[in-house]
């Protein structure tokens, strides 16, 4: 078989990952819990300026732990770090989590996107009254499977980008690596950049050139030349460049990253910082001083501790998992719907 997606391509094509996601489209946010039977090796890597994070240091290499019992993905900013807690809390009733001694201790890294002007919202205005992102993870959580949708769902629910609606994106790729072995990487993103998705004015992705059938509009690769200013054509007003980055702070591209391979946790480490690559390959510009670009990255392969697979093979996995970021950041695009006072989705435009 050639190279291809897996089934759903979906990061769920990758066995042992269950993906829950529960959403607010009155309040405009939601949050996303990707979990599993097992822990995962995992790894992390920060390139954006402003990241709002749980738990990032608990995965990196000199520390002494490197795993995760789940991974959140929410909105609400600062705020929306609670259904971390909330997902710690549920993994202690099911038994999961570290073990030390008689205590079980569940690791549940995350990262926040912020989505706080979608809609007003009274909940983080209210002393005394519980943030909804703690009940927005319980459903979460509860709701696991191997089947999610994309769009504005999840901590997808209230993303923008620089032109468009953002949302929550996923694809898969499975391939057959020197060893003989077929291996599958897949990503899951929420796209909330500060960037723009589009060639210009649109309708073509930046990256359009990685779409697999026609996962993401099927308009495949424009002519036009690159010139880094929206002319407006089809979207709604005309926007200069310096008017829609004229507000840094609340933008972000999360998301984890992830395989079947044997990949230590090094390994695993590269696999994040290639991974980013996607971010840069969709949106222009990305990792901005404000942005909180943040990239997990998780194996379901248990009990690496020296790496076993070439060099080659852990290149052409970064490479497929840039590739896989890239196209779950158009996926997030394609499939979002407007909500609220939301940007317009992109097929509201080109469709």
């Amino acid at each position: 078989m050639d190279p291809a997606p897996g089934n759903k391509n979906l990061i769920t094509d990758i066995l042992g990952i269950q993906v829950g996601h529960a959403e607010d489209n009155k309040i405009g946010t939601g949050v996303t819990v990707i979990t599993g039977d097992k822990p995962f090796s995992a790894a992390v890597d920060v390139r954006g300026g402003g990241p709002g994070t749980r738990e990032t240091d608990m995965l990196s290499l000199e520390n002494s732990i490197g795993r995760a019992d789940a991974i959140v993905l929410s909105g609400g900013s600062a705020f929306g770090l609670d259904a971390c807690s909330e997902v710690q809390d549920l993994l202690r009733q099911d038994n999961k989590g570290y073990k030390v001694g008689k205590a079980v201790v569940p690791l549940v890294p995350g990262a926040v996107i912020f989505d706080l002007n979608i809609n007003d919202n009274p909940h983080i205005n209210i002393i005394g009254e519980h943030s909804p992102w703690r009940k927005l993870a319980n459903k979460a959580y509860k709701s696991a499977n191997t089947d999610f949708l994309l769009g504005s769902f999840g901590a997808g629910c209230g993303a923008t980008t620089a032109t468009l609606k953002g949302g929550q994106g996923s694809t898969s790729w499975t391939q057959t690596f020197s060893n003989g072995e077929k291996y599958t990487v897949g990503a899951i993103v929420v796209n909330n950049a500060v960037g723009n998705p589009l060639l210009n004015n649109g309708p073509h992705f930046l990256s359009a050139n990685l779409e697999f059938g026609n996962e993401y509009g099927g308009y495949g690769v424009s002519n036009d030349l690159y010139d880094n200013v929206l002319r407006a054509k089809r979207l709604p007003s005309s926007i200069g460049q310096t008017e829609i980055f004229n507000d840094i702070s609340s933008n972000t591209v999360i998301g984890v990253v992830a395989t079947d391979a044997p990949l230590t946790r090094s390994n695993l480490k590269r696999l994040s910082i290639m991974a980013h690559d996607g971010i840069a390959r969709s949106l222009s510009p990305s990792h901005t001083p404000m942005d909180g670009d943040t990239i997990f990255s998780i194996t379901t392969y248990q009990d690496i501790k020296e790496q076993v697979l070439e060099n080659t093979d852990i290149l052409a996995l970064g490479a497929r998992a840039s590739d896989c970021v890239a196209r779950a950041c158009n996926r997030a695009i394609y499939e979002a719907e407007s909500i609220g006072a939301s940007k317009p989705g992109w097929k509201n435009l080109f469709l």
